[in-house]
């Protein structure tokens, strides 16, 4: 009994000096580690090499996850799941060039426009996720979301936190731009976003609108104008066509044949 006192005593130590020099990997799962060691006869090189091996693991998927986060996805979307198969706007060797995220080191835009259900959002977020694997302090929000943070920055201390993370990202990702109208005033708070963030961030926009349309939604052409100039000067546009995605592959829980609801 006073072996087994004296081993966990040990243990108890060494778990509390892992603790203390932040080495978590190492004081949970310690015992494994020692066990492994044990039963295969690992030199005290190796063994050391496992040890610091793991918490490097550890500490860059602690990294990664928290990456993901605080970018604010709305929801997990990632490049292996998007279907090059349903989505004809874009090929396989474009693809490619994308999840390599060169063009994010480079800082250049990427403008990702068509209608609803195409692929847009899920492109863009699985992009945002592969840049967080790899590395890159990344972004995401809605365009109405941003609209509301750039408003309130000043007053409200989230909003403020929110905007500020977004100035140090790598690459930031706005979704949806242009399916609701905003305010001239929050156009020129949008352009002054746009303009800051110039050779400083790559960004993503998903939008609904052609080019053409962008002076409608921001009411003022002018404005339109100064906002495009800015994105398309270091950028590549993908133009989604087809049907919904969601459409085609809608999911039922009725059985026996097509239903539809009337509504009386």
């Amino acid at each position: 009994m006073k072996g087994v006192s004296s081993m966990d005593d040990k243990m108890k130590d060494i778990k509390g000096k892992a603790t203390a020099l932040s080495l978590y990997n190492t004081r949970d799962r310690l015992e494994d580690m020692i066990h492994q060691a044990e039963q295969n006869d690992i030199s005290y090189t190796s063994f050391i090499t496992n040890v610091l091996d793991g918490e490097i693991r550890y500490r860059n998927d602690k990294a990664q996850a928290k990456r993901i986060k605080e970018a604010g996805f709305p929801y997990p979307k990632y490049l292996k799941d998007f279907d090059l198969g349903f989505c004809k706007s874009i090929n396989a060797k474009q693809f490619k060039q994308l999840s390599d995220l060169t063009w994010v080191d480079g800082i250049y835009n990427l403008i990702l426009s068509g209608p609803p259900g195409t692929g847009k959002t899920h492109l863009a977020v699985g992009l945002g996720y592969q840049a967080c694997e790899n590395g890159y302090r990344v972004s995401y929000s809605s365009m109405q979301s941003l609209v509301q943070w750039l408003r309130t920055e000043e007053i409200d201390r989230r909003s403020r936190a929110k905007m500020n993370r977004i100035r140090r990202s790598n690459l930031l990702i706005i979704d949806e731009v242009g399916y609701l109208p905003i305010s001239t005033a929050e156009g020129n708070l949008f352009f002054q976003l746009v303009s800051e963030l110039q050779e400083q961030t790559s960004m993503i926009i998903t939008t609904n609108k052609g080019f053409d349309e962008w002076t409608e939604f921001l009411n003022d052409a002018a404005l339109a104008t100064a906002i495009l100039d800015r994105l398309s000067y270091r950028c590549d546009r993908i133009k989604f066509t087809g049907k919904s995605y969601r459409l085609e592959k809608r999911q039922s829980f009725l059985k026996g044949g097509e239903k539809t609801c009337e509504v009386q």
